[in-house]
């Protein structure tokens, strides 16, 4: 075997070890050794180098029904670094801080005064770079690992934002700017990407999951054997503008009839507001429900959202498909009545479920891969963790 070779098998054992850790959250040795089928002397070579880098600590187990000493355990050392995961929308942004572990240590949503790029760059690393010092200090000695950023538009393979409908972005390396302020590494990447990938992290780990974002657009996230599905030049997803209404309303896209325009929340609050003018949104809302929820107005939101559905089940079979949406959330009642608009025989799904996440998904997930790049792994589970987001 050639030095490369060793160095190849070496890197692969470390990135199995921290995997298996991270999904069990805390194994011993032999443990470690049983489940990755790795011998306990390239466990116990590897497990001393994580622990020479910060990244596994060791502590002593709990009880025991055993006699003699208490074995000794291993854990993902959360205080060692983290991340920071950045979701902009229109006119503001939401970001979150996580340890090591996948725990969120500090979330807060700003407006932003400017729609420029390098603009609204300047404003959110203004406002991120004490929060960012006050956090080096706290969780060394990796400190700050990586940043992700969701931006509500299409984003290309190579990092770069091709266009965003409402800023106008187009041809932008957003990356570049948190890269200069902060030197670490910037990844960025659709919000319905980030967010469907944020659901299989913390809540539903499977190979094959779909996530509907219904806010101010539609957004498709797929994630096909573990990995997110992008298409040829990173375009996939871009569901919001399939047409459902050939002579419909026309769409900032070109066309004529776009889904998000009859079934994203934006739409919802805008067909309410013409409807009850001198009601605010949250009354608007439930005047939906005045007479059991039986109104022609949530009939036809709850058409028009199942018509796209329909589509994204014909095409793609899924077995499970998160819908997130801040009003769906809210009532997660009327899933029972989407169904029940999916008429066709063709119609096959495991199960169709609100979000957990809400409108913190995007940032999540954003958190979620830029550490996952950190640490090299292929896999990355916090179900287990049970963490209140």
């Amino acid at each position: 075997m050639n030095t490369g070779d060793a160095t190849y098998i070496k890197k692969m054992n470390r990135l199995i070890l921290i995997e298996e850790l991270i999904q069990h959250m805390t194994l011993s040795r032999s443990e470690l050794s049983r489940k990755t089928g790795l011998n306990k002397a390239t466990v116990s070579a590897q497990v001393q180098e994580l622990l020479d880098d910060d990244l596994f600590i060791e502590k002593v187990a709990g009880e025991t029904t055993s006699r003699g000493r208490k074995p000794i355990i291993l854990e993902i050392n959360g205080q060692a670094g983290y991340s920071v995961g950045i979701d902009i929308d229109e006119k503001k942004f939401f970001f979150i801080f996580s340890d090591l572990k996948g725990r969120v240590l500090h979330r807060d949503e700003k407006p932003l005064e400017n729609t420029q790029l390098s603009l609204v760059s300047s404003e959110i690393i203004e406002i991120l770079q004490p929060l960012i010092q006050k956090y080096n200090d706290l969780y060394s000695p990796h400190c700050l690992v990586g940043i992700g950023i969701g931006v509500h538009g299409i984003v290309n393979r190579k990092n770069e934002i091709v266009y965003t409908p409402k800023e106008k972005w187009t041809k932008e390396n957003i990356a570049q700017y948190f890269e200069e302020a902060f030197n670490v590494d910037t990844h960025v990447d659709n919000n319905a990407n980030l967010s469907v990938f944020a659901e299989q992290v913390y809540s539903e780990y499977i190979s094959d999951l779909f996530c509907v974002t219904l806010y101010t657009g539609i957004g498709l996230g797929i994630i096909k054997n573990h990995e997110i599905y992008r298409g040829f030049q990173g375009f996939a997803g871009e569901i919001g503008h399939m047409i459902i209404e050939t002579n419909g309303a026309q769409c900032t896209c070109g066309n004529l009839g776009c889904w998000e325009l009859y079934a994203s929340d934006k739409a919802l609050k805008k067909k309410l507001a013409s409807v009850y003018p001198l009601y605010s949104d949250h009354e608007r809302l439930q005047k939906m429900f005045d007479h059991g929820g039986e109104n022609q107005y949530m009939d036809e939101y709850l058409h028009y959202l199942a018509v796209g559905l329909n589509n994204i089940i014909n095409i793609f079979n899924p077995e499970k498909l998160i819908l997130n949406s801040p009003f769906l959330n809210a009532h997660p009642e009327l899933i029972t009545k989407v169904e029940g608009k999916l008429q066709s025989k063709f119609n096959n799904y495991k199960e169709i479920r609100v979000s957990i996440l809400g409108n913190k998904a995007c940032a999540i997930g954003a958190s979620a891969l830029a550490l996952k790049k950190f640490l090299g792994v292929s896999t990355l589970i916090h179900a287990n963790y049970h963490y209140h987001i």
